[in-house]
């Protein structure tokens, strides 16, 4: 069987084999964050695993052959049919005050999946498909209490278990078009769907006569239209030095929503655990509303060193005071971030080395969520991106981007704080295995 073949059948079994790891990956989220509860939930990195490496500096960020879905302007760029994959690990750490407390946990996720591909042939027109988290609801906090009827000595003891899961995806169609030579602009056509599914248990303890526990839960399902615009342009200074200037946004949108509410008694099943539902008190089902997406905006600036080296700069903004659920208003502001970032790739010579890019970063900004007070946040990440073969043996540009960032939410002054750090490896393939050959 001809090298061209084998090679293909390789690459089709490691695919199979990340497919695999996803599912594993997927079964044994463990994460746990109270901020999760306010808003959409925790929202998880935006930029790929390359952006990310470079402290997520993305809005001017463009090269033929990778996909930076942040800024869909950049798909005018493409070269190369890619097949874009991301995984990453989190691991989180929180700590409370009051009384003094610490929890850690770590979250194995799937970052994104995408294909992109030129429409025209050395490259101009480009497009983009894929499917991305946003955001993840999960949580479990415990809470006891000791409440007084007024007479002495009559007390009772309640335990209650504040419990959410859920999260919300975006899948997309995307195309960028060079108007100019220097100038592109793009869009993305997404559909932005999820699920929050909130829940109070209550049980009342050391009392003489028994009580069943109760259960109050809110079950909400959402989905809607999401379009992202971008523009990018090229001022070329020299022949070796270009000045890149990127932005992008979308309007506030509107998703429909659906509810669902019980309040019931129940007892868990000592077989199973599960809850067995001993009386409906109230309910309400599929009841329709809107949810409120707000509008955010991002800009950026890259000097560009061709071929050797980046360095750049994004500000971003997100008006979550637009935010509302069924009309009302949750625990969240305004935000922004600003990021600053560079790569550096040696190029030249024998050595594998020199064709490895070396990245680091940094962002720190306000969080959208604000329960007690403000919640500041700060990330620094360095990464790489290593050639799976050098170019100059084949047209092959697959590359392995990795990232590691840490970082924190919150401060001292806040009831709850959070440490973090996440390891991300992306396998961006544009290999031999995309063309057409004439001879097999």
């Amino acid at each position: 069987m001809p090298l061209v073949s084998t090679t293909m059948y390789k690459k089709i079994n490691l695919l199979g084999i990340v497919c695999l790891c996803w599912l594993s990956f997927a079964q044994a989220q463990n994460e746990n964050s109270p901020y999760s509860r306010y808003g959409l939930g925790d929202y998880v990195p935006q930029q790929n695993i390359l952006n990310r490496g470079m402290g997520g500096v993305s809005a001017a960020y463009y090269d033929f052959n990778t996909i930076n879905f942040i800024n869909p302007a950049s798909y005018g760029r493409l070269q190369a049919t890619t097949l874009d994959l991301g995984v990453e690990l989190d691991n989180r750490t929180l700590r409370a005050n009051n009384p003094p407390r610490k929890y850690s946990n770590y979250s194995p996720n799937i970052s994104y999946v995408q294909l992109g591909f030129p429409l025209k042939k050395g490259g101009g027109w480009g497009m983009n498909l894929g499917l991305r988290p946003l955001s993840r609801v999960n949580y479990q906090i415990g809470q006891a209490e000791r409440l007084n009827l007024g007479v002495p000595g009559d007390t009772f003891d309640i335990s209650t278990i504040y419990q959410g899961d859920g999260g919300s995806y975006e899948a997309y169609l995307g195309t960028g078009v060079a108007i100019t030579r220097d100038l592109t602009v793009g869009v993305n056509f997404g559909y932005l769907f999820g699920n929050k599914d909130y829940s109070t248990k209550k049980a009342i303890l050391d009392t003489l006569a028994y009580y069943y526990k109760s259960n109050h839960q809110t079950t909400t399902s959402y989905g809607g239209v999401l379009l992202n615009a971008g523009v990018q342009y090229t001022a070329r200074l020299d022949k070796k030095h270009w000045l890149r200037f990127g932005a992008y946004g979308n309007l506030k949108q509107t998703l429909n929503a659906k509810k669902d509410y019980v309040a019931e008694t129940f007892e868990y099943n000592s077989n199973t655990g599960a809850a067995d539902t001993i009386d409906v008190a109230y309910r309400e089902t599929a009841v329709k509303g809107d949810i409120i997406y707000p509008s955010m905006f991002g800009a950026g600036i890259l000097f560009d060193r061709l071929g050797k080296w980046q360095i750049g700069v994004d500000y971003v903004q997100q008006k979550w005071s637009q935010y509302s659920y069924y009309g009302a208003k949750d625990s969240v502001q305004d935000a922004w971030q600003l990021k600053i970032g560079a790569q550096l790739t040696p190029s030249g010579g024998k050595n594998y080395w020199n064709f490895v890019s070396y990245r680091a970063g940094f962002q720190f900004g306000q969080d959208y969520i604000k329960v007690d007070q403000d919640l500041p946040t700060w990330t620094f990440s360095i990464g790489a991106g290593f050639p799976m073969r050098k170019p100059a043996y084949t047209n092959q540009f697959s590359v392995i981007n990795t990232v590691f960032e840490v970082g924190r939410r919150g401060d001292n002054k806040n009831l709850v704080r959070e440490s973090f750090w996440r390891i991300g490896i992306g396998l961006s393939l544009s290999d031999i295995w995309f063309q057409k050959y004439k001879y097999d």
